[in-house]
């Protein structure tokens, strides 16, 4: 009778420690929030070749999700969305092709700004949600006036070694999305067909003393 009351005891012990794992394993798992900041620093002093009147950044939109949807991932193809974004600093239809990715379980969070970054420096910043379904972050606005030139973070991945990073910060690159083949600022419209793939924009306007020059940063910090 004593050994099997510590039997009991043992076990009922063993089964308390793995639910106790299993709920500290849950907890880590947990839905958390992020503020993200996403700072312009392109300006005529640290671009200064041919730069623009009346510059700016359209406003921000990006997405949580996971690696089935990478929707600005380097030499993928441009949907209609990131081109509308990119050519003329619209949300639409990009955030309804989010939106869709959200209902079939690809994404998890559209994350969106309201308005367009004119001054420099400036900072965006917004607040979203994301889980361990969807541990992952693509974020951009459009460099503006452009053909079809963005700044992009993409797949920036939150969940490292099992645990969510506290902050995060990445340098904001000029990318070319592929769309209009036009060179320069202002030039007219100059369709591109068939669409070439999303790559860092290699044109001058981003280089100074033969080095890229950042367009800004975007930062990641846990709430």
């Amino acid at each position: 009778m004593k050994t099997r009351s510590i039997l009991t005891t043992a076990t009922a012990s063993l089964c308390c420690l793995a639910a106790a794992s299993a709920a500290s394993a849950n907890s880590a798992m947990a839905p958390v929030r992020y503020q993200v900041v996403f700072e312009r620093t392109w300006s005529s002093e640290t671009h200064p070749a041919d730069f623009p009147l009346l510059a700016h950044f359209s406003p921000v939109i990006g997405v949580t999700h996971d690696g089935s949807y990478e929707p600005f991932r380097a030499g993928a193809t441009a949907t209609p969305g990131l081109e509308h974004l990119c050519e003329e600093g619209k949300h639409q239809p990009l955030d309804g092709e989010i939106r869709d990715a959200v209902a079939k379980g690809e994404a998890g969070a559209l994350i969106e700004t309201p308005d367009p970054l004119r001054s420099v420096p400036q900072q965006a910043t917004a607040t979203f949600e994301i889980d361990s379904a969807h541990p992952m972050v693509s974020i951009a606005a459009m460099i503006a006036p452009s053909p079809d030139w963005c700044a992009i973070a993409a797949d920036v991945n939150l969940l490292e070694n099992g645990q969510w990073v506290a902050k995060k910060t990445l340098s904001l690159e000029a990318w070319d999305v592929g769309t209009d083949s036009a060179t320069s600022y202002r030039a007219l419209d100059d369709d591109t067909q068939p669409r070439t793939p999303i790559m860092l924009n290699e044109l001058p306007y981003f280089e100074m003393n033969g080095k890229r020059v950042p367009v800004g940063s975007v930062t990641f910090i846990r709430q």
